[in-house]
Order: C-alpha cells, then sequence, then structure tokens
C-alpha cells in the first residue's frame, strides 16, 4: 500500500467527498483542526493520479510562506519529487512570479524594484507637501493623516481600485450629492445653512477628492522611481491580464487546476485574480477551503463576503462541509461556538469532553502577553 492509499484510507467520508472531487468548482467549508491542509494535498495527488494532468499545470494559492512549505512536505510526502513542479505559492509570490518571468506586460513596473514600509511612508510625505490639500494637510500638523493615507491607499489597491477608477466614484459620490434635496435649512434662525448630516457627507466627500488626489500623485510618484509596493503586485498582475488576452490565454493555458486555501482570507483583488485565471471554462476546476466564521487576514480587505461570493459566482459548485475536528476537545469547541456559531458545529473526534474553559482578565495588553507567556512556562514545567 503506498502512501496515498494509506493516508485516503484513514480520511472520514467528507474529507474523501472533497478529495474525490477533482473536477469543477468546489467549495469546502472547513473549520479549525478539520484537516484542510491534508485534503488539499491529497486532492493534488488524487488529480496527478486519475487524470494526464502534469504537475505544472497546477496551482496553489496560501497566505503564508510557511503555509506553502508545509503544503508542500505533506505533498512531497504523497508523490516524492513530483511536488517540487506543483505551483505552489502565497498569492503575493505568485503575482510576482509572474512580473518577473513576463516583465514585457508590465510597463508600469517593469525594471522596478519593491519598496519597503518605510520607503511607502517616505513618498507619501513628500506627496503630502507637493499637493494642494485642505482636509488632509491641516494646519500645525502636515503630517496628521499620514498612516490613514497609507492604509487607504493600500485598502483601494487590494480591492483593485485604479486612481482613474477612484477618481470616477469619488465623482459619482459628488453627482448623487449635487442631486439631494432637502439639504439646507428653509426657515428658523438656520435658514440657508446646510444641515449637520450633510455637511458630514460633503466633508467625507472632500476628504476623498483630496485622498484621490494623493493616490494619483503618489502612483505617479513611485513608477517614475522605478519603484512599486506590496499591494501593487496583484493589481499589476489582474491589470495585465485583464488588458491583454494573449497574456491572459498563456495563463490559462498553463494552469488547468486551482486550489485556494483558507479562502476566506481573500479580498476583492485576489478573487479578480483567480475569476481571470479560471474564466477560460464556464465551469472552470477551481477548489476553494475555508472558514466563514475566520478571518485572519481581515486587516489585508478579506471579509466574509468575499468567501460567499464564491457561492454566486459558481452556482453549480459541489459543496462540502467538514465537521469532524482532531485538534481541540469538545469544551473548546463548544466555547468557540457560543461566541461566533457556524452553520453546523464542529464535533471533536479527539475524545474526552476536556477541562473547562478558563477566562482571564487582564489590564492590558501588555500584561496579557506577559501572562500568557507565564501560563506557558508554567505547563512547560509541569509536564517535564
Amino acid at each position: 500500500m503506498n502512501d496515498f492509499d494509506q493516508t485516503y484510507n484513514m480520511l472520514n467520508e467528507a474529507q474523501r467527498q472533497a478529495v474525490d472531487a477533482i473536477e469543477g468548482p468546489v467549495m469546502v467549508v472547513a473549520g479549525p483542526g478539520t484537516g484542510k491542509t491534508q485534503i488539499l494535498t491529497l486532492r493534488i495527488a488524487n488529480i496527478l493520479r486519475l487524470t494526464d494532468t502534469e504537475p505544472e499545470s497546477i496551482l496553489a494559492l496560501t497566505f503564508t510562506e510557511a503555509a506553502v512549505a508545509n503544503m508542500r512536505k505533506r505533498l512531497a510526502g504523497l508523490i516524492g519529487s513530483a511536488a517540487y513542479r506543483v505551483k505552489i505559492a502565497t498569492f503575493h509570490g505568485f503575482a510576482n512570479d509572474q512580473i518577473q518571468s513576463y516583465p514585457e506586460f508590465f510597463p508600469n513596473i517593469i525594471g522596478a524594484s519593491a519598496m519597503t514600509d518605510v520607503d511607502q511612508l517616505e513618498y507619501i510625505r513628500q506627496v503630502i507637501l507637493d499637493t494642494e490639500l485642505d482636509v488632509l494637510k491641516p494646519f500645525g500638523d502636515t503630517f496628521l493623516y499620514v498612516r490613514p493615507i497609507i492604509s487607504a491607499i493600500n485598502t483601494l489597491k487590494r480591492e483593485g481600485v485604479t486612481p482613474n477608477h477612484f477618481h470616477s466614484l469619488v465623482a459619482r459620490e459628488q453627482e448623487s450629492f449635487d442631486n439631494l434635496e432637502d439639504v439646507y435649512y428653509e426657515k428658523g434662525a438656520h435658514k440657508g445653512k446646510m444641515k449637520g448630516k450633510y455637511q458630514a457627507l460633503q466633508k467625507k466627500i472632500v476628504k476623498n477628492a483630496e485622498l484621490a488626489r494623493v493616490y494619483e500623485a503618489y502612483q505617479d510618484a513611485i513608477r517614475g522611481a522605478k519603484k512599486y509596493d506590496f499591494s501593487d503586485m496583484i493589481i499589476e498582475l489582474v491589470q495585465a491580464l485583464a488588458n491583454d488576452q494573449e497574456f491572459l490565454l498563456t495563463l490559462q493555458e498553463h494552469y488547468q487546476y486551482f486550489l485556494v486555501d483558507e479562502h476566506q482570507d481573500t479580498n476583492n483583488a485576489q478573487n479578480q485574480l483567480l475569476e481571470l485565471l479560471a474564466n477560460f471554462h464556464a465551469s472552470p476546476n477551481l477548489f476553494v477551503v475555508g472558514d466563514e466564521k475566520q478571518s485572519i487576514f481581515r486587516f489585508q480587505g478579506a471579509s466574509v463576503e468575499n468567501f460567499f461570493y464564491f457561492r454566486d459566482r459558481y452556482p453549480d459548485a459541489q459543496l462540502v462541509t467538514l465537521t469532524d475536528n482532531y485538534r481541540s476537545t469538545q469544551a473548546v469547541l463548544d466555547s468557540g461556538e457560543s461566541l461566533i456559531a457556524g452553520a453546523v458545529p464542529l464535533v471533536a473526534q479527539t475524545g474526552g469532553a476536556g477541562a473547562p474553559i478558563e477566562v482571564v482578565a487582564y489590564p492590558s495588553r501588555a500584561d496579557e502577553v506577559a501572562g500568557v507567556v507565564d501560563r506557558i512556562k508554567t505547563q512547560i514545567t509541569e509536564s517535564t
């Protein structure tokens, strides 16, 4: 019996269903400890066993280099050296590989180098100095909004919004505001003055208009300096694929199967990338694994809506739900369920109810970190 058969025979019924579903769109709803990485690697091995697909034609995407290494190690245990021919990468790593491999399709960043967070901060500060602004450059504290501006620009890029697109969104917002009725008081002591809620809305529009100018100037500045930031890699790849059918077809012909780990953590730009790559077929071989209750990388623009998006985009997708948890006790799972309920509760397979959950309050985050470290040290000492 080979390694694949031995591991496959240890799967529960739902896990086998996911591994066996090698054609068409498939969504696996899998909570923590249910064997997500295991079914991803087994499914890749199963594709190679049952089809004439080359390892290079399989693309598996995740979010961290640690996850990439873990997936590849497990896959190598199943199929040997062929695991190193399968494309396993983070979203940003995959995007950067395409930029390096096909520089002719990336005129905005061809020959450019990646920036650090410090570089980005300095460019934004300089743009603020050089741009005529009212709201975003307050008198007495020129750089008050530097951090919020950087955060906003990164969010726009993660959602696939270019400076031109953002300008058009702000213009549309302004047009809607101009067509509002009952904006001003018609009588009383404040007759002729704008109502408070509309003043707030108008200020928001002005702030967004200034942000659009800063965003555009920032992009012009870094392109002129032959630089690009972390968020540019995916948005540039999405634009290149959307604007050049030759490039798109090249990647679509190369990759036949797509797998995505922790899909609930994807943002709009990443979903656009997946859709472009997979849309050669109406019912693509796109396999996503995730949990609607989790969003570890929410700061990257991820949200549960991006997870549900898959169901709307591919209504014929096969849905598999994993409920057996092999990591935690039932007490831990029940406590988590009491905080955020899932469609189907997880069932512990570790045996025993487990110790009751202890809730400890700390006066500050620093005290919490110190307390957790001390608790870990104590448990390690007691177990040795």
